[in-house]
């Protein structure tokens, strides 16, 4: 059986210390999943709404089959799937959705292992200041023209390549400790093992418990400061931003309507509150509800939420071909959604910002602003910047 070495796991970077090519994470509620190895998987372009249950059923059927070589999972881990989704479904990359051979629960690391970081050989911002600011600003004329697109999310990358290979564990350890209840996680988007997508996001697309649901959305966002009374400051003045609110009440707006059908209950805040991460504040609402139908699992809850304004716009359609236009690369799995579901239907899915694609010496980082009337290219090109380093923290590149 492909079970996970027992060496004792390092102080800083905890049980990650055995985190192997090929593996797969995602944490939520300060809990890791770890995943070793493939026992089923989606095909290439499979409806990935279709096909989560059948392959939960068909794994189940094969851990209690007679062939089995006995427990495939550590810790009181549950048979589950882990998935990536991509922004765009009709897009080049595909939705990815394993089960795990093996599977174990894993703790947080108990320190931040020094970041080892390493030479930058060569660096590229696509677009650059120049052509950011540009799509910004060409945003808000096409607003200002049509009178129907509320908001939209406008995203650039930034390419590294570096001297070296990740570190994976030690960049992992280092992003699940700097944001320990959010939601880590990396995947292998190929089977080399060596081509990953990673990141901690602050934000929960939805969990589902049960009946119960639960979504995060974040929308509005500033940078912290170190110094405490400043720091306070500036998230008083986030919440009482009208360009904040309006960009954070879209999405919020958007979501009970995808949900409110779904739900027999559903509770939205009036105001939204702050939610931090060690470099962000943002604007977030708590929205909680009851199904109607039980049936309905967090993954059939994740395609009917996704792409929320957060990462998209409003209205989604116009959004979408606004931001087909305006961004000069596809986003891949950048503002889609990773997370897992099991054999009852419960599961807890998030936006995958935050992130890196990774792969050999090169990674390439993407972040992206809420552009609404109001939106100040020059901002909203800081802020960009300001979600980019948590990802560069991560990699000691600052």
């Amino acid at each position: 059986m492909d079970m996970l070495a027992r060496t004792p796991p390092d102080p800083c970077t905890g049980d990650l210390a055995g985190f192997q090519p090929g593996d797969s994470l995602f944490t939520t509620q300060g809990l890791g999943l770890h995943g070793r190895g493939c026992l089923l998987q989606a095909a290439p372009r499979e409806d990935v709404g279709a096909c989560a249950a059948r392959l939960l059923a068909q794994a189940a059927e094969l851990r209690a089959g007679p062939d089995a070589a006995g427990p495939a999972d550590e810790g009181g881990a549950p048979l589950l799937l882990l998935g990536l989704l991509p922004y765009d479904a009709a897009g080049p990359a595909p939705a990815l959705l394993r089960v795990p051979r093996t599977l174990r629960r894993i703790a947080a690391p108990g320190g931040l292992p020094p970041a080892r970081g390493g030479a930058i050989l060569g660096r590229r911002e696509h677009p650059d200041r120049s052509g950011y600011e540009q799509g910004v600003r060409a945003a808000l004329a096409q607003m200002n023209r049509d009178g129907g697109l509320r908001k939209l999310v406008l995203s650039r990358t930034l390419e590294l390549e570096l001297d070296r290979p990740l570190d994976l564990p030690e960049v992992l350890a280092r992003l699940w400790r700097a944001s320990p209840q959010g939601h880590t996680y990396a995947l292998p988007v190929s089977d080399t093992g060596q081509d990953y997508f990673l990141g901690a996001s602050p934000e929960l697309l939805v969990r589902r418990e049960g009946r119960r649901v639960r979504v995060h959305p974040l929308a509005g966002t500033a940078a912290r400061h170190p110094d405490a009374a400043e720091d306070a400051r500036i998230a008083r003045a986030l919440l009482d931003s009208p360009k904040d609110r309006l960009e954070h009440a879209v999405v919020v707006e958007a979501i009970e309507a995808a949900l409110r059908p779904l739900c027999r209950t559903l509770d939205v805040p009036t105001r939204p509150g702050l939610t931090s991460t060690a470099r962000l504040w943002h604007l977030g609402s708590l929205i909680e509800g009851e199904l109607a139908d039980p049936a309905i699992s967090a993954l059939d809850l994740a395609i009917a939420l996704h792409p929320t304004p957060a990462v998209c716009g409003l209205p989604t359609a116009d959004a979408r071909r606004a931001i087909a236009g305006l961004e000069p690369f596809e986003r891949g799995y950048f503002a889609g959604a990773v997370g897992w579901c099991d054999t009852a239907g419960d599961g807890a899915w998030a936006v995958s910002i935050r992130c890196a694609h990774a792969c050999g010496r090169r990674v390439t980082l993407s972040a992206g602003a809420g552009i609404v009337p109001g939106s100040v290219p020059e901002l909203e090109y800081q802020e960009t910047g300001n979600k980019l380093r948590t990802v560069l923290d991560a990699l000691g590149l600052l």
